[in-house]
């Protein structure tokens, strides 16, 4: 895959997160490694954008973190993406969002199990150590929360809820976290409509 096919995949797939409710306007950022440069949604492509971005958009860095192109700017989570690359040489993709159904448990800082046969391969999300966002401390307790997981790759993604926050998916390919993001939110919903009908 050339880097506009790469870059122009990256975008699709913001607007389909998006469209589905798998994250809002207000934050969320996607990511994509090719080789030894990061390409990443800009910020406030939600909020100003509605997540419509193009190409020329996305922010493009090396793994030392350093801007190498793009009109955008670097979103507050950057410093997350750029410490999963840096420490996971198999992830590929990183999606952060703020899905709908996710965002309960992350609310309440419980891990999410799967539900059925489609989310049993993606395993339990974990939770993450609390600290304020667009922190670096905040990066290093996503990696740390990682770190376990990383034996999984490339078959299966490493994942973590940020407590209040959201959810954090990174794996081989971004097509990949992709489905294991709406699979997540999927057993968050059922797990919800679980709940509900025990009461009644």
């Amino acid at each position: 895959m050339g880097q506009r096919e790469l870059q122009q995949d990256l975008c699709d797939a913001a607007l389909h997160i998006y469209e589905r409710r798998l994250t809002d306007a207000a934050g969320g950022n996607f990511s994509v490694r090719d080789g030894d440069r990061i390409h990443c949604t800009p910020s406030y492509a939600g909020s100003r954008h509605w997540w419509r971005i193009t190409p020329d958009m996305l922010v493009v860095a090396d793994l030392n973190g350093n801007k190498l192109g793009g009109s955008g700017e670097f979103s507050r989570e950057w410093a997350m993406h750029l410490r999963i690359y840096q420490e996971f040489k198999g992830v590929r993709a990183v999606v952060h969002a703020h899905a709908e159904h996710i965002m309960v448990f992350a609310h309440l800082s419980r891990p999410i199990p799967p539900t059925s046969e489609q989310t049993d391969r993606w395993g339990t999300v974990c939770v993450c150590e609390e600290f304020a966002s667009h922190t670096p401390q905040l990066a290093e307790a996503v990696v740390d929360a990682l770190r376990p997981q990383e034996q999984g790759l490339p078959g299966r993604v490493m994942s973590t809820l940020i407590p209040r926050h959201g959810i954090v998916i990174a794996g081989a390919d971004l097509h990949q976290c992709v489905e294991a993001l709406e699979g997540f939110d999927q057993s968050c919903c059922i797990l919800i409509a679980k709940a509900g009908l025990d009461r009644a």
